[in-house]
């Protein structure tokens, strides 16, 4: 479980920084020899709202896709009664609130992500499916039982 909240840590300290805190990277890392160039994460103030624009950067494809396979995987090893339904619903759900806290502070607003992170998440989910018949037992060792106070 610990290795969950890290990774929504980490996941939230990409995603979530303001566009005075990239821009402040980004200025950091070009003061060491790196442009950026082709990094989405150095765009700021971006909008995409034309769905499919960004499928043909496979930096991007893969990104989406990988970033999400958590959110996915990890509620349907720990926990029991997560279903598809319910890893599809919470990586729309996530991924929608970071899309919208990305656009209040400034930093780039992309519908592919939407529906690529919500993707990534639902593959996740399946991942965790095919472990589950490969190895139930092993699986099996890591749901919570019961939540402490």
């Amino acid at each position: 479980m610990a290795l969950f909240w890290m990774f929504c840590g980490g996941m939230a300290l990409v995603t979530l920084t303001p566009r005075w805190v990239v821009q402040a990277l980004a200025d950091l890392l070009q003061g060491c020899g790196w442009n950026g160039e082709g990094n989405p994460f150095f765009a700021p103030g971006t909008v995409n709202l034309v769905p499919f624009r960004t499928l043909g950067d496979g930096y991007i494809l893969a990104g989406n896709l990988i970033m999400f396979l958590p959110f996915g995987f990890f509620p349907a090893l720990l926990w029991r009664g997560c279903t598809w339904k319910r890893a599809l619903a919470a990586g729309l759900c996530v991924t929608g609130f970071i899309e919208c806290w990305q656009l209040l502070v400034g930093r780039a607003f992309d519908i592919d992500d939407l529906w690529l992170n919500t993707l990534g998440a639902f593959c996740g989910f399946w991942s965790w499916c095919l472990l589950d018949r490969a190895a139930p037992g092993w699986t099996r060792r890591f749901r919570v039982r019961q939540i402490q106070d």
